[in-house]
């Protein structure tokens, strides 16, 4: 199974990286347990655990008791049986719930043994390579999670009616809420497959709910190794993104969620906050017609000014004038959300406005 590393890893490195981790520190770093050696495949040694992505992400019964992961030291490979498998470099990132390689060296620097390369070299040598194709850019491997891992969170949470997202609606979109979080959880799929999920903070409401454990922030918890800046949230078909046509991009996957309960007959996507990325602009590019549609601060117009300068040479885009404090999400009827959306003005208006690009 290829990972969102390996095809970015030139060979010296890669094989040196192979050669060098010691899987026995990593798994020991992280307290495994329940923990024995076997003989696995081609003359390899596996070692079988209790799964010790239980504890970031539970999705085992009595923390596993009955192991059901393993790593080949030999390989450098994690695999949880039942949820998820990658290299050790993933399996690092999504312990420490980090995105970024360089987020992780400092960590995996402790878990290198000798090489015939120097290791501040070496060390330097993969940051380059890694800042340079950030995980999750055009071409990478997603993380890719089964779907029996959004299962237990098949539960309707009264904020949603209070937010005027229906039953029927939730379900489509597999909207959930996780008990031990008490946060709505909002599963991704691209190209048909599960990559990753959002977790969103639920208001206090006194005697009606509680609000979420520990306060509502951050608003939006993601999944470990969330692949935020290669995606988008919306797009139909089980994620599978096609060009052309006209789309409405938003910053809130919840302003979507509320589009598609209100019946907007619009393709709405969100891009998971304001912050945008290369991949995400070229998504978007490949749309005939985008009209953007940020929120009234300083954010929004931080990512209404990006999106325009970017796209307006390459595709038409036009510009929602938006209401402050609302977003598509507060509003209560699709004739209000298209309202707004028909009266988005040309980009080109706006940016002349903005001075010269």
């Amino acid at each position: 199974m290829k990972t969102g590393f390996d095809h970015i890893v030139d060979k010296l490195a890669y094989d040196d990286y192979l050669r060098r981790l010691d899987c026995r520190a990593v798994l020991d770093y992280y307290g495994v347990e329940n923990d024995r050696e076997e003989p696995g495949r081609h003359d390899t040694t596996e070692i079988v655990h209790s799964c010790l992505l239980d504890r970031v992400e539970r999705h085992h019964n009595n923390g596993d008791a009955n192991p059901s992961a393993s790593c080949n030291v030999d390989r450098k490979k994690y695999v949880c049986w039942a949820f998820w498998g990658g290299n050790m470099f993933d399996f690092i990132a999504k312990m420490e719930d980090k995105e970024d390689f360089s987020d992780i060296l400092p960590l995996v620097r402790g878990f290198l043994g000798e090489s015939t390369l120097d290791q501040d070299t070496f060390m330097a040598e993969l940051e380059r390579i890694f800042a340079s194709n950030p995980r999750g850019a055009a071409g990478s491997v997603l993380p890719a999670y089964d779907t029996r891992i959004i299962s237990p969170w098949a539960f309707t949470h009264p904020y949603l009616a209070e937010r005027g997202i229906d039953n029927d609606t939730a379900s489509r979109l597999h909207i959930g809420w996780r008990e031990d979080l008490n946060r709505i959880t909002i599963p991704v799929f691209w190209a048909g497959q599960l990559v990753g999920w959002q977790a969103r903070a639920i208001p206090d409401r006194g005697g009606q709910w509680p609000g979420t454990w520990g306060g509502s922030f951050p608003k939006y918890k993601s999944s470990p190794g969330f692949p935020k800046s290669a995606i988008l949230y919306g797009v139909s078909d089980g994620g599978r993104f096609s060009g052309g046509g006209e789309i409405v991009v938003v910053e809130s996957p919840f302003s979507v969620i509320k589009a598609a309960a209100l019946g907007v007959d619009r393709r709405v996507v969100a891009t998971f906050g304001a912050k945008v990325s290369r991949r995400q602009i070229d998504l978007l590019a490949e749309a005939d017609h985008v009209i953007v549609w940020a929120d009234a601060d300083p954010a929004g117009q931080f990512m209404e000014r990006k999106l325009a300068k970017s796209l307006h040479r390459r595709i038409q885009v036009s510009l929602v004038s938006p209401d402050v404090g609302l977003d598509l999400g507060d509003y209560d009827s699709a004739e209000s959300v298209e309202a707004k959306i028909e009266g988005a003005v040309p980009a080109i208006m706006k940016i002349n406005e903005w001075g010269k690009i």
